[in-house]
């Protein structure tokens, strides 16, 4: 019994240190200029060691992706109680979110190619880009939506504009840190945050 846990532990660290060498991969040389081959030697394993873990280049595709989808939510603690009103909830996974891109530039780069869908991309990865831009323009717009229902956020805010106004801010800041590095991305986004904080509640 203890030899069949050691091999699936052993087995889930493998996988996972394949997609974070394909991470580092795609991200750099994109995702058709990655070969198997190429995140098998990054991983210190054979191709045919990898494809024992992930059969095709696509499969390999779709567990970076749920990667990069937990990664988010696991730096904003999504499942967390958040204090205070809605738009402020809103506001503070908003700004944590950047933070949380700066930390890591692979990641933002990689999900930023999918996003623009480049020829470099397949369409799994586009796919996905239009899902990941929905959700949270659905859940960001909902908590908007609930700050104004709740007599807290002015009633001629449209939740659905004002949270596509903020998906583009962070898409367009990151856009900018990617083109520089020095930028101040996290600076920025809690600029436009902090206006939102003053200019979108009811004034008391």
């Amino acid at each position: 019994m203890a030899t069949t846990r050691d091999a699936e532990q052993s087995g889930v660290a493998r996988r996972a240190d394949i997609v974070s060498s394909a991470i580092t991969l795609f991200a750099a040389n994109g995702y058709r200029g990655t070969s198997l081959a190429a995140v098998a030697r990054e991983s210190g394993i054979t191709k045919s060691g990898l494809l024992h873990h992930f059969p095709s280049k696509e499969v390999l595709l779709t567990a970076v992706l749920a990667d990069l989808d937990r990664q988010t939510l696991d730096s904003v603690e999504i499942d967390r109680d958040y204090e205070g009103a809605a738009l402020l909830r809103a506001l503070d996974i908003v700004d944590e979110i950047v933070a949380r891109n700066q930390q890591n530039r692979e990641l933002t780069r990689l999900a930023h190619v999918g996003m623009f869908n480049s020829d470099d991309t397949p369409e799994l990865a586009r796919e996905w880009a239009r899902g990941r831009i929905e959700a949270f323009r659905a859940n960001l717009a909902g908590l908007i939506e609930e700050g104004v229902g709740a007599g807290e956020v002015r009633a001629d805010v449209d939740p659905a504009a004002m949270a596509s106004v903020i998906i583009g801010a962070i898409s367009g800041l990151e856009e900018q840190w990617l083109q520089d590095e020095s930028f101040d991305m996290v600076g920025a986004m809690r600029t436009l945050t902090t206006v939102l904080r003053r200019d979108l509640p009811l004034m008391r």
